[in-house]
């Protein structure tokens, strides 16, 4: 018998750490389909930078990526869109942007990576790709679709890698609820930006809070609804006294 489908949806704040004041916004919903494939949808939209980002995102049931569309908008301007499609260990690229116009390729991908969308929730799904038992800091494997810190171009992006450490397991408490979290610290060598701390939470590595202490941001759960319509603090495996994340799906 297959697994039941589970959906659910909430919103993450985007905010200044100096003063608490929000600068944007992401809506997301996640459905956990019945043959273990997971689907988010992340709508971002900031008043500072004034771009709009949607993404729809599919990890195949092995948290490998499987597709995914992104299309970007910043001011009155068109800046891009792509479709990203991995098959076996390629990966197949389309996309169109204002600066790069229309392009086709074809991309050998490794194992174990992630593609880097820029959505923020989706940022906590990079951690399908580290190795708990292993512990320590690893490198992921990663496509990038931007070379901006806040994804301000693209998504016609390239390879890269990030350093990830297992910081521990900690309580955590946002507007959306208490939860038990992982709380995992990454850095870049092909950016030039501050270390990012990152706590999630579930079977579904929902993001609960991503602090950029260097460049005074956060971003913050300030709702989740399961598909009942509550709010809730424990959809499926998270909350208080839950895992932070299991790898064993």
């Amino acid at each position: 018998m297959g697994k039941n489908l589970v959906h659910y949806h909430g919103m993450l704040s985007y905010r200044r750490k100096s003063t608490g004041a929000e600068r944007g916004r992401e809506y997301w919903s996640l459905t956990r389909h019945r043959d273990g494939t997971r689907t988010m949808r992340c709508v971002a939209m900031t008043e500072d930078s004034q771009f709009v980002r949607d993404v729809t995102y599919t990890l195949g049931k092995d948290h490998r990526p499987l597709d995914v569309f992104i299309r970007l908008q910043v001011g009155e301007r068109f800046v891009g869109s792509g479709y990203f499609r991995v098959e076996g260990d390629q990966m197949r690229v389309v996309t169109d942007g204002w600066d790069t116009g229309h392009v086709n390729q074809t991309l050998c991908v490794p194992e174990c990576f992630y593609i880097v969308t820029h959505a923020v929730m989706l940022d906590g799904w990079m951690f399908w790709s580290y190795d708990k038992a292993k512990g320590g800091e690893q490198c992921i494997p990663i496509y990038n679709t931007s070379t901006q810190w806040d994804g301000t171009d693209g998504p016609l992006g390239r390879q890269e890698t990030l350093r990830v450490t297992l910081v521990g397991e900690e309580e955590m408490e946002v507007p959306a609820g208490r939860f038990h979290t992982t709380h995992f610290r990454f850095e870049s060598d092909f950016i030039n930006v501050p270390t990012s701390d990152l706590w999630i939470t579930g079977e579904d590595l929902v993001l609960v809070k991503y602090d950029w202490s260097g460049l005074g941001l956060e971003y913050v759960l300030v709702s989740l609804v399961t598909e009942g319509g509550e709010s809730s603090r424990n959809p499926s495996g998270m909350g208080e006294g839950g895992k932070g994340y299991d790898q064993s799906d």
